[in-house]
């Protein structure tokens, strides 16, 4: 057996291991299961951003319109 023909056998050893999930260090981890729940909890938090914006503009057109010169006016 030549040099060369141990070589190719260790390569194809070593790549039939590694094919097989036996390489030892080769060996990759499972990906991570992502929770499904992540994006309800988003959606969630976004809507409640907008509504509260939206109370908070409403409530400050108001005292602008009711109660004029309680707020510093702008410019």
């Amino acid at each position: 057996m030549t040099a060369t023909d141990e070589s190719e056998r260790r390569l194809a050893e070593a790549l039939r291991a590694r094919a097989t999930g036996a390489g030892g260090r080769g060996t990759t981890r499972p990906a991570r299961r992502v929770a499904g729940r992540s994006g309800t909890s988003t959606a969630t938090a976004l809507l409640l951003a907008l509504l509260g914006g939206a109370a908070l503009g409403t409530a400050l057109a108001l005292v602008s319109l009711l109660a004029p010169g309680v707020l510093p006016p702008l410019g």
